[in-house]
């Protein structure tokens, strides 16, 4: 039987706890158009995505594909 965690993982959350907060700051940036406030969302949205990396990277990541790469 295949097993599939869809990314429950802490690299997974943190990520995307990240990028959702982005996406709303970035979203109030461009409803009430503070331009700053746009750009701030975009980077969190770039340091959402590399935190999930780095966090999958330091071993915080899905455990049954880390255990099928080794």
């Amino acid at each position: 039987m295949h097993e599939d965690s869809h990314g429950h993982s802490v690299a997974a959350w943190v990520g995307v706890g990240i990028m959702l907060v982005a996406s709303v700051i970035g979203s109030w940036g461009v409803v009430f158009s503070p331009d700053w406030l746009l750009y701030v969302g975009l980077a969190l949205g770039v340091v959402g995505a590399l935190a999930w990396y780095l966090l999958d990277k330091a071993g915080m990541g899905d455990p049954h594909q880390q255990a099928a790469e080794h």
